[in-house]
């Protein structure tokens, strides 16, 4: 079987009827997000530069940088029931200068009961992150720099390439103040999700890749010509379809008034480890995650979630069991909202190449204080430490465990 027909219809419809302004009275609506940054890190050398660092930037490119660039046009077509978007975004850490972030469909038809229905058709994110604010564009943290290592691994792995159903019931329409959903999404493509799980781990990053732009690798012996998987390109592309076989996951939601948000999701990309073509390999990636945010009193707003899977990629070459999972805490400060994070993550590896070590343990805090200013401007800071231990650092002639440290003033403009 090939790729779903979503799969590579749906994006470029979407994309086609917002550029062209299709119906003639639907207007499109453009949104964006300008973040301009200035760091300094003794991080050694970045996994956005072929390395094992943690970061997404290192003591090399310590400075000005251009954090991200999203642009977004969104229109009503058709009738006021179905939305398309389109997401484009730039990064001074990517070789091409522009990529498509997501492009979809989205039909909501106005509810005739207490049951609200969406299906969403093309190119997005699985709706898992309670690190962004309804308006985010693009994957990105409202109130820190970084993102959490679960939400930097979505970010940089997965894109639902495919349809989602999600059935919401919303209390108020009953006189309750209880809402609860359930999601259910098949897609086709991210056969290679798990790449830089395995041979990269986690990380603590604000990177979101593009649907088409490779990776690549840092150069580790098992995949180099004389290596035990010789086939296997140093550039990774997680997006592309490999194996004819459909994904899927399904989630369940629960609200009681603005207090608390529960979720839970279960992944299968069903990829098929055995599959390889011009380079990538397709890796059998299945997650669980669950996510809780409390508004208690007093203005606080907590948060975390946790994710718990396992990756193979060929027969046991490489499988890995991977954990993850943070505490967020936040709260008004003056003018703006201080943030404090912990996370922590590892990786457990039960595979038969001992000489292509995977596992890996690490911890990280993140203080941000994130402030208003006008027009859509804003001012985040952030002091992030990262402890990791990976072994397979000793086979870039480097030291198992690091501790990288950055410092990061963030200027957005969002409009």
């Amino acid at each position: 079987m090939k790729a779903l027909f979503c799969t590579a219809i749906a994006p470029l419809f979407a994309g086609w009827a917002l550029l062209s302004g299709t119906p003639p009275a639907a207007a499109v609506e453009w949104h964006g997000l300008l973040d301009m940054r200035a760091l300094h890190t003794d991080a050694e050398r970045s996994w956005t530069d072929a390395g094992l660092g943690k970061l997404r930037h290192d003591k090399q490119s310590s400075g000005l940088r251009l954090g991200q660039a999203f642009l977004s046009a969104q229109a009503d077509l058709l009738s006021n029931t179905i939305t398309g978007r389109l997401v484009l975004s730039a990064a001074d850490d990517r070789a091409g200068a522009l990529d498509v972030n997501e492009a979809w469909l989205l039909w909501s038809p106005l509810p005739s009961s207490a049951w609200k229905t969406r299906v969403k058709l093309g190119a997005f994110f699985p709706a898992s992150s309670l690190e962004l604010d309804y308006d985010s564009i693009g994957w990105t943290p409202s109130r820190t720099v970084s993102s959490s290592a679960v939400n930097s691994w979505i970010g940089e792995e997965l894109r639902t390439q495919g349809a989602e159903l999600t059935l919401t019931h919303k209390g108020r329409q009953s006189n309750s103040l209880h809402d609860f959903g359930l999601t259910l999404a098949v897609f086709g493509g991210n056969d290679p999700a798990g790449t830089l799980m395995g041979w990269r781990g986690w990380s603590i990053s604000d990177r979101v890749s593009g649907l088409t732009e490779g990776l690549l690798l840092a150069d580790l012996p098992v995949y180099r010509p004389s290596g035990e998987i010789p086939k296997q390109n140093r550039s990774v592309h997680l997006f592309r379809e490999l194996d004819g076989r459909a994904g899927y996951y399904l989630g369940g939601q629960y609200a009681y008034t603005e207090q608390v948000e529960l979720s839970a999701l279960h992944y299968d990309n069903r990829g098929d480890p055995l599959v390889e073509k011009n380079g990538q390999y397709a890796w059998h990636t299945r997650f669980d995650h669950i996510g809780l945010r409390l508004r208690p009193a007093g203005e606080w707003e907590l948060a975390a979630q946790l994710m718990s899977g396992e990756t193979l990629m060929g027969p046991q070459a490489v499988r890995l069991s991977f954990k993850a999972g943070y505490l967020l805490a936040s709260h008004p400060f003056a003018q703006g909202h201080l943030s404090l994070r912990y996370d922590r993550f590892r990786a457990r590896e039960n595979d038969i190449l001992p000489s292509d070590p995977n596992h890996e343990d690490g911890r990280a805090l993140a203080l941000a204080y994130a402030l208003p200013l006008r027009q859509g401007w804003s001012l985040l800071g952030e002091w992030l430490v990262v402890k990791s231990t990976r072994p397979a650092r000793r086979l870039t002639g480097n030291a198992p465990a690091q501790t990288e440290r950055s410092l990061t003033a963030s200027l957005r403009w969002q409009f």
